[in-house]
């Protein structure tokens, strides 16, 4: 979900390294979740100071990515 959360912002890895103060590495090593609790933590602060927080598993769903900056709706741009 921190890589989905990294495209929601259109970020590279390497620009959320810069603008967050990990290191790429460890960006890298975050999404391949094998990174430490506290690199995973700051991480998750980054993405919420821009907007994005992480919705827990339900009984029915997986986890899942809330933005305060989308605001349309993917039927809004439908075509049909």
């Amino acid at each position: 979900m921190l890589a989905v959360a990294r495209l929601v912002l259109g970020q590279t890895q390497a620009e959320v390294a810069e603008d967050s103060g990990i290191s790429p590495r460890t960006v890298y090593m975050i999404e391949k979740g094998v990174a430490g609790i506290a690199s995973v933590e700051k991480l998750v602060r980054y993405y919420a100071k821009r907007g994005v927080g992480f919705l827990p598993p339900s009984a029915a769903d997986g986890w899942g990515i809330r933005t305060n900056f989308v605001t349309g709706s993917y039927d809004d741009e439908r075509t049909d």
